[in-house]
């Protein structure tokens, strides 16, 4: 098996995208700058995307926006499939598309929250240094193996061979470690909707 592998178009991307979401028994991800791609709104994933590819043709905009908005589901459909979420705290803070669509989307990700016992969304605090400070990534546990997801300027990257996901899936280990509980968590979601709500 190759140790990485590219997609070469948009639709490729989002199928492999799909796949590896569809085939994992467990979903282990890692955040530090916008919320993960399974849990935004579309208004939220067309600011986010607009923001880190600015030359990308408005209709594949729309299409990304789109197709992030209905991964949630693949978590309902076989039984036993959970995914953790680990985000950096300034996900809360970072206005993306606006003060509104933030708080929109804080909204919804506390929804899924109490609609999804399978989800689990930790915040990691601001602070020391620690593995995570490379990247997004996420790690997909399934039967035959592990296969990583690495976000970047390109789309992304899977890295399906075990010695070459094992940094990553350290990395998930401790920033798990470092992250706040999901009750405590849930606190520092609500208290930055509420100030958003002040604002």
């Amino acid at each position: 098996m190759n140790t990485v592998t590219e997609p070469t178009s948009l639709d490729e991307h989002l199928d492999r995208l799909l796949a590896l979401e569809t085939a994992a028994d467990h979903i282990h991800g890692w955040h530090p700058t916008l919320m993960p791609g399974m849990l935004q709104t579309a208004d939220y994933a067309r600011a986010a995307i607009r923001a880190s590819a600015p030359a990308l043709p408005p209709h594949d905009v729309e299409k990304r926006a789109t197709g992030r908005t209905v991964r949630i589901d693949t978590l309902g459909r076989a039984a036993g499939r959970t995914a953790r979420f680990i985000i950096g705290e300034s996900v809360l803070t970072q206005p993306v598309g606006g003060p509104a669509t933030l708080a929109a989307q804080l909204d919804h990700l506390m929804t899924l929250l109490a609609l999804r016992p399978t989800l689990e969304v930790r915040v990691l605090p601001c602070g020391e240094a620690h593995p995570g400070l490379n990247g997004a990534f996420t790690v997909y546990k399934s039967r035959p193996g592990r296969s990583v997801f690495v976000e970047n300027l390109a789309g992304g990257t899977v890295v399906n061979r075990l010695e070459s996901a094992v940094s990553f899936i350290h990395a998930s280990d401790n920033v798990g470690e470092r992250a706040a509980s999901p009750v405590d968590s849930l606190r520092m979601i609500e208290a930055a909707r509420r100030r958003l709500a002040r604002a």
